[in-house]
């Protein structure tokens, strides 16, 4: 049974921008570069990539590999595990490659790149031999940075070039494009916040501005995939001083991103991801006016992020990114679009 949130346990009265935590002013080693790092992993990769519909997944031993960077680096080595994680991407129907979790021992780390991140994220193609489906995973690693733009408690991810061997020579090497994003663990962990696993929140145990940042975000990029209630990409943290914060993740199901095997829940009545549809709160229009400037104050720092060459990305696909994205700026321009597309069309508890 899952833990129900309990609203009365909720202390929230400040406003997003006032209440913020400030954070580690120094990212953990393998985030204090954007600069995409070269790794391999070795391991059992024909079992890792059957056993993945199981129930009662697996950690596999592996090798991971790598150089270090500066200018002595020299070619490192590591004992870490690999697990299959995910829903939708861990299914064989699916993907032909699932997501995984990286993680090593305590002194496996010292002094490596992973020094400070027990446990990781792999987000990998989900059909490493097809070109369409990298170019998802560079479009969803623009997603996070973003949305780290927007939102001080994020994800922080880093891009990767990962050679996957096989330890029993059964299966080719293959070498994608992917990326490591850190847990919720070490979200929590960054900002001195506790992650929390209770599900059934209502909007109204929300800090509205919090909640109005998160639900903007979410039809800006053409997101209906996310619920406060179940906690489906979303993680729920709390504060010392007891408030509550939402966090979004995994962005691939989103209209921005545009993945051929995205489609919305037909009970929602749109027929594509590239239809907004507002899941979030019932706010008046003065209710939104903070998040919508601040939107707006963020505009130049989004568009210089898009406007940056991420390698290996099509011009065409980011291009087609942006234009989406961009469709948002006219709405919040225009009172009359804005009650249109949001104010009117909300949903009244939660989702």
């Amino acid at each position: 049974m899952p833990r129900r949130f309990h609203p009365l346990a909720l202390l929230i009265g400040l406003s997003l921008s006032a209440s913020l935590p400030t954070g580690r002013i120094h990212a953990q080693v393998l985030f204090r570069s954007t600069a995409p790092v070269a790794i391999t992993l070795t391991t059992n990769l024909r079992d890792i990539v059957r056993e993945r519909d199981s129930t009662a997944l697996r950690w596999f031993g592996a090798e991971m590999a790598w150089t270090d960077e500066g200018a002595d680096a020299k070619p490192r080595a590591m004992p870490v595990e690999l697990r299959a994680r995910g829903h939708f991407r861990r299914q064989a129907r699916n993907c032909s490659f699932p997501p995984l979790f990286l993680r090593a021992g305590k002194e496996a780390r010292e002094g490596t790149i992973l020094q400070g991140n027990p446990r990781l994220k792999v987000v990998t193609p989900c059909r490493p031999t097809t070109a369409e489906y990298q170019q998802y995973i560079l479009l969803e690693y623009l997603m996070y940075q973003t949305y780290a733009i927007l939102h001080p408690i994020h994800h922080r991810a880093r891009l990767a070039t990962i050679t996957y061997k096989d330890s029993t020579d059964r299966v080719k090497p293959i070498t994608v494009t992917a990326f490591l994003l850190e847990t919720e663990e070490e979200v929590a962990d960054q900002h001195k916040l506790t992650s929390l696993d209770q599900t059934g929140a209502l909007f109204a145990d929300f800090d509205p501005q919090a909640l109005n940042h998160i639900a903007l975000w979410e039809y800006w990029i053409g997101n209906t995939d996310w619920s406060v209630a179940a906690l489906h990409n979303i993680e729920l943290f709390r504060n010392e001083a007891g408030t509550y914060y939402p966090v979004a993740y995994d962005f691939d199901w989103s209209g921005a991103v545009n993945a051929r095997y995205a489609f919305p829940n037909p009970m929602l009545g749109i027929k594509t991801v590239r239809q907004r549809l507002h899941r979030g709160p019932c706010r008046s229009a003065t209710e939104w006016a903070p998040t919508i400037a601040y939107y707006k104050e963020k505009r130049a720092a989004v568009d210089s992020l898009w406007a940056a060459s991420v390698p290996g990305l099509e011009d065409k696909r980011r291009d087609d990114t942006k234009a989406f994205l961009d469709e948002l700026w006219p709405i919040l321009d225009d009172p009359k679009k804005f009650d249109r597309a949001v104010v009117k069309a909300c949903q009244p508890q939660g989702n």
